[in-house]
């Protein structure tokens, strides 16, 4: 009994040793698992967190500059529009311009201007008279500034001296111009109150093509 009982001391002793030795190396693992986890989540939540401040950052970033060229398009709007009004009342108030100095080469203008006109050899002469009113009609005289941006004529009594011999060809008679010089007047005088009008119009209308921003300058 006394072998039995001491090899069964020496036996148990022995499994418990390497009972307790497994202990320990299961304990040691699983503190070294649990680090490890904890390290690993701790390492995800930062670059998680930084991910979201980098995603943070990127939106303001892309408010900032949506709100910086929403602002930029509605200033430019806002000047455009501007710019376009302030050109169609340029407009308007040379076509204001252009009416009133057209009633004011009234028929009885025309016949007075026309009395001085001569016929010799047979050519009809236009005197200096006439030629100035042919140029204030068409609107060449230096008192012209209905067209934005135009500039003034040549002065009217320089031009009615060179071009006091102009004539034109007689048709049935010798003293029967094919049309008569009232005639002439009576139509440059609607013809150029038309002309003018669309000088001016295309005035403005290359003013603002101008003053329109390309397209780098729109997206600066």
């Amino acid at each position: 009994m006394t072998i039995f009982s001491a090899v069964s001391t020496a036996v148990t002793g022995r499994w418990r040793m390497i009972a307790l030795i497994l202990a320990a190396v299961l304990l040691v693992g699983l503190l070294t698992g649990y680090a490890a986890w904890r390290g690993y989540h701790a390492g995800y939540e930062r670059a998680d967190a930084e991910r979201r401040a980098e995603v943070s950052g990127i939106r303001a970033d892309h408010a900032l500059a949506l709100a910086e060229a929403e602002s930029r398009a509605r200033a430019m709007l806002e000047a455009e529009t501007a710019r376009t009004y302030a050109l169609e009342r340029q407009y308007l108030d040379a076509t204001k311009t252009i009416a009133a100095q057209r009633r004011q080469i009234t028929n009885r203008r025309i016949e007075d201007a026309s009395r001085n006109v001569a016929a010799v050899d047979g050519r009809c002469l236009f005197g200096p008279d006439w030629v100035r009113l042919y140029n204030e009609a068409i609107g060449a005289g230096d008192s012209d500034r209905a067209v934005p941006g135009a500039a003034p004529g040549p002065d009217a009594a320089a031009t009615a001296a060179q071009t006091a011999g102009a004539w034109i060809p007689r048709g049935g008679g010798p003293l029967m111009p094919a049309v008569t010089p009232q005639d002439i007047l009576a139509h440059i005088r609607d013809y150029g109150a038309r002309c003018r009008e669309l000088e001016a119009q295309l005035n403005g209308l290359i003013d603002w093509a101008e003053g329109r921003p390309t397209r780098e300058e729109t997206w600066k």
